[in-house]
């Protein structure tokens, strides 16, 4: 059977894909092909070979939820926090063209200033983002702009390049293509559970910069629905660029390095100088939150 007349069950492959991350049993499959895997070698051809849709993303990121809060620090135990953040992204998450997504966010127990969203609308906030967000506007953006990575199906899209698999050995490869394989998924644990090692990996240091660049003009869409203000809400880009020093190399879903990040800004800034600039509300909300999270200034320190 040819590759470009094999036709993948999509649910199989993501079933095996986050399943097994869980440590979860999974049921015999009920495959719908063929596949000929004197054929087909690598899992790069495989997932290039496949259309994942709304179904999909929402199984792969209800799946991978509890176990990427538990890798990132479990989930931060104040319910009153939890409940603010919950509100402020409730408004946000109205905005969305994906009704069929369960939209959540939940505050992480992670002191990185980060935040990350998983296919199907979960989001995590690491607690150290909200020592730094200085107004709602700043935690909308962020909050906004991991929704973008969903509303785009971001992560569909990465899995289909080279750099998402690249850090798999041969040997899991071979696993993992083995795996959506109706007769061969007994054996092919080893090969899925490193399947969600990237996807981990993916949404929590961050995307292309085409794709990043989207998912920040996705704020402006957001704001323009719920009335938050673009340029204070740009604020936080500047923050990253405070608090990263500028030789680092490493890179997060919020933050690319200094020359993208201040592109970024620059590009937010360009177009919030245009939008309205509506007055800051008080949100009881928030500023409970951030009495809990007092905003850390004294702590940035200039790039050098």
């Amino acid at each position: 059977m040819q590759l470009n007349k094999t036709k993948i069950s999509r649910r199989t492959l993501t079933t095996g894909l986050v399943g097994l991350s869980l440590g979860a049993s999974i049921a015999p499959a009920q495959a719908q092909f063929r596949l000929d895997l004197g054929k087909i070698k690598d899992i790069g051809r495989m997932l290039k070979s496949i259309n994942l849709d709304e179904d999909d993303e929402i199984e792969m990121g209800n799946s991978l939820f509890g176990a990427l809060i538990q890798t990132m620090g479990g989930i931060y135990r104040n319910a009153d926090a939890q409940s603010a953040v919950t509100s402020i992204a409730r408004r946000l998450f109205e905005t969305s063209a994906r009704k069929s997504f369960g939209w959540e966010a939940v505050i992480v127990d992670n002191n990185e200033v980060n935040a990350w969203a998983l296919p199907g609308g979960k989001l995590g906030v690491n607690k150290g983002v909200l020592r730094y967000v200085d107004s709602e506007d700043e935690l909308a953006a962020v909050i906004a702009h991991e929704m973008g990575h969903v509303e785009f199906s971001h992560a569909v899209k990465e899995m289909r390049k080279k750099a998402f698999y690249s850090g798999l050995s041969t040997a899991a490869q071979t696993a993992a293509v083995a795996a959506v394989d109706e007769d061969a998924r007994r054996g092919a644990s080893a090969g899925m559970k490193a399947i969600a090692i990237p996807m981990m990996r993916l949404v929590t240091a961050g995307y292309s910069r085409d794709l990043e660049a989207e998912a920040d003009m996705h704020i402006v869409d957001v704001f323009s629905k719920t009335g938050y203000n673009v340029m204070r809400g740009s604020g936080f880009y500047q923050t990253l660029l405070d608090i990263v020093p500028r030789k680092a190399k490493g890179t997060t879903s919020l933050f690319a390095g200094h020359p993208q990040t201040t592109r970024r800004l620059a590009a937010l800034q360009e177009v919030g100088a245009g939008a309205p600039q509506p007055d800051k509300l008080f949100n009881p909300d928030y500023y409970a939150l951030k009495e809990s999270f007092p905003t850390r200034k004294i702590y940035k320190r200039t790039a050098g």
